[in-house]
């Protein structure tokens, strides 16, 4: 089977490409499962200081394959479980990850950038959650983006198909930068290579304490917070003397 995933370097940034050609980069089980294994790859790699998520063409991705994948229990189960796999990585990278939303994001490809630290948007990209039109729901979406979108927001995306443009994604702060779409990948290359330049200790403290503190309780947050604290300082000493 082909690869569904370009990895490039440009640097210390390595650059993820969805890559399937005249299926708007749709998810698959692979590709999904090849997406994971490289950012598991970039977290292990020294050499990697960040990683950047575009897609092939002129769209970013327009969410998962489900036809293709087919609903038998058992193929039903890899999808969901390539799809979680995919997610978690992509928590658990410890270094700084960038989308280049280089086209629509809808579905499964809104929730990737969602699940992104900063996405560069192009000025004519939509974001949408069209699942429940068609007769599913944003499931795995509904994970990620939740803590991103004002409940009402959230339904009226679902119960109204709606696009959603790239002004109102930088109102709400889902968009940190828009560009023209030919600039969309570099901006992003940029943003990552300067987060990149950080003491990478010290960043994957601080983004493993954030994914650790979500949804915690104000005291288990803040046991969180001074325990990387302390081992934030501890590093900050050694290097400063």
């Amino acid at each position: 089977m082909p690869d569904l995933l370009e990895i490039a370097r440009r640097g210390a940034v390595a650059i993820l490409t969805l890559k399937r050609p005249g299926n708007g980069n749709r998810i698959t089980t692979q590709m999904a499962e090849e997406v994971a294994a490289a950012l598991e790859a970039a977290r292990d790699d020294p050499g990697v200081g960040a990683c950047v998520i575009t897609g092939h063409g002129d769209v970013f991705c327009l969410g998962g394959d489900f036809h293709r994948e087919g609903t038998s229990p058992a193929a039903s189960a890899a999808y969901s479980d390539a799809l979680t796999a995919m997610d978690e990585a992509m928590c658990r990278l410890g270094k700084p990850l960038v989308a280049a939303v280089n086209g629509d994001a809808h579905a499964g490809g809104f929730g990737i950038v969602v699940g992104c630290d900063l996405a560069v948007m192009a000025d004519d990209a939509t974001f949408a959650l069209p699942e429940a039109a068609k007769g599913l729901f944003p499931f795995i979406a509904t994970a990620i983006v939740r803590d991103a979108l004002p409940k009402k927001v959230f339904f009226d995306l679902v119960y109204n198909a709606r696009l959603m443009d790239a002004r109102e994604a930088r109102m709400l702060n889902l968009a940190s930068e828009i560009c023209a779409r030919g600039n969309v990948v570099g901006a992003a290359v940029a943003s990552a290579e300067k987060a990149s330049s950080y003491d990478p200790a010290i960043i994957k403290l601080g983004r493993d304490a954030y994914y650790d503190m979500r949804n915690a309780s104000p005291a288990t947050a803040f046991e969180r917070a001074r325990t990387a604290l302390v081992a934030a300082l501890r590093l900050y000493g050694k290097t400063r003397r």
